[in-house]
């Protein structure tokens, strides 16, 4: 499962609609949404990740745009599959 490409697909999607709904919360003034937090830790979460992502992809020669934006919107779920060779890295 870890393997197939769509199960990292839907996690990131995922994560595109977690940061949606946290960004329209944001925007409606609802600052104290559960939502809100947790878009916002698990961005957070995903800076602290820039340098695991550096060292363990480094060997793949990634763009360095490429490889901050890719970590910073989906983490773990992006670099993973990318080190595995499941996503490409340009």
């Amino acid at each position: 499962m870890m393997d197939n490409k769509w199960f990292w697909v839907a996690q990131n999607l995922f994560l595109l609609a977690v940061y949606a709904c946290g960004a329209a919360m944001l925007i409606d003034g609802k600052t104290d949404s559960v939502m809100v937090w947790i878009s916002a830790i698990i961005l957070i979460a995903h800076v602290l990740e820039i340098p695991i992502a550096m060292q363990v992809l480094k060997a793949k020669n990634p763009a360095p745009g490429r490889l901050v934006l890719g970590t910073l919107l989906f983490g773990f779920t992006w670099w993973l599959p990318a080190k595995k060779g499941i996503y490409e890295v340009f």
